[in-house]
């Protein structure tokens, strides 16, 4: 653990290591304590959840010294520094991935798979989700998540980032492969220019398909001052899918749900059928996160990078996320209009 405060870095030891048993962990403290930990010989791999505007620099002086990184999201000031870090991580040979931990819950294969049997769910027009929860007084006044100099992309970049990755991955299932244009629609900023509450649109397109009606929309809130939503509904021409806590799982069964409804003749009523599928509960998705970081650690370490495998893959996934967050802010900037990403 390294930390410019000792006393903090001790807290988190005793809070979430000691009493798990592991009370062998080496504390780096002090003002060069970031430094002394990735220069470590007892260090294969570090975890860097700091401020985004400080990412860019200690990413790649990790990479530098031989270190894989697992980087908590938005990976990065702007998509040109996600690039940087990704092309020191191929030169050393390391790893690099975000943070996003649904990604590796069992449940997102699953729903994954069910969207792409077009003959039951139709080809998917809309995805519709929310990520928000309400900030108090000293969230919104001193977290680093409203402040220019830590987070700038505010709650587009802290939850925005999970609304727009699980449309990234429906998207490329069902072969909705390019991004089309992103605006957002209505937002507020705080005193320093950050947004606190934002509606955004992202428009994927069916490239295979020749019909006028060739797109994919995503349309989703974040914000920093409602309640808890978490609220998932990917909507296909014969289906729809909802997930009511798609980033946190709900504690119990890993739930979604498939709905259809069609009206009779003469549209006199209509006739509604609702599944609730159970999937099958396995470790925690932080769990399987940190599984699959290891696995992409040694895949790197024994065959290096290779285009199109799964741990390149995933970086250019994480460095289209950015470019879509970017894009985004680049919206608010000039007033709403649609930024376009296809030309």
């Amino acid at each position: 653990i390294a930390s410019r405060s000792a006393e903090k870095a001790n807290n988190l030891k005793t809070i979430h290591i000691d009493t798990n048993g592991q009370s062998d962990i080496e504390i780096f403290a002090g003002f060069d304590a970031y430094e002394r930990l990735i220069k470590s010989n007892l260090v294969d791999a570090v975890y860097i959840p700091l401020p985004t505007c400080l990412k860019k620099e200690w990413v790649l002086a990790a990479l530098d010294n031989k270190k894989h990184v697992l980087v908590e999201k938005p990976v990065a000031a702007s998509a040109g520094h996600y690039e940087t870090m990704i092309a020191a991580a191929k030169l050393n040979k390391r790893y690099l991935m975000d943070g996003t931990m649904f990604v590796h819950n069992s449940r997102t294969k699953h729903i994954l798979d069910h969207i792409a049997q077009i003959e039951r769910f139709g080809r998917v027009t809309r995805i519709n989700s929310e990520f928000t929860f309400r900030g108090d007084e000293d969230f919104l006044s001193n977290n680093i998540r409203t402040q220019k100099g830590g987070d700038l992309h505010g709650c587009v970049g802290d939850l925005g980032w999970y609304c727009v990755r699980l449309a990234q991955l429906v998207s490329k299932k069902v072969g909705a492969n390019d991004i089309k244009s992103v605006r957002v629609s209505g937002w507020k900023l705080n005193a320093e220019g950050v947004p606190i509450d934002a509606t955004c649109l992202v428009t994927f397109h069916y490239n295979a398909i020749q019909e006028r009606d060739n797109n994919c929309v995503l349309s989703f809130h974040c914000s920093f001052n409602h309640p808890l939503r978490q609220r998932c509904e990917i909507v296909g021409t014969r289906e729809s899918l909802e997930i009511s806590d798609f980033v946190i799982p709900m504690e119990g069964p890993s739930l979604f749900r498939l709905h259809s409804e069609e009206l009779t003749v003469n549209d006199t009523y209509s006739v509604q059928s609702s599944e609730v599928v159970d999937v099958p509960s396995g470790p925690a998705q932080e769990v399987l996160m940190w599984m699959n970081f290891h696995t992409m650690c040694k895949s790197i370490e024994d065959n290096g990078w290779a285009k199109d495998q799964e741990p390149d893959i995933m970086s250019l996934i994480s460095c289209e996320t950015q470019v879509i967050i970017d894009a985004l802010m680049e919206s608010i900037k000039r007033g709403g209009d649609d930024v376009k990403l296809d030309e």
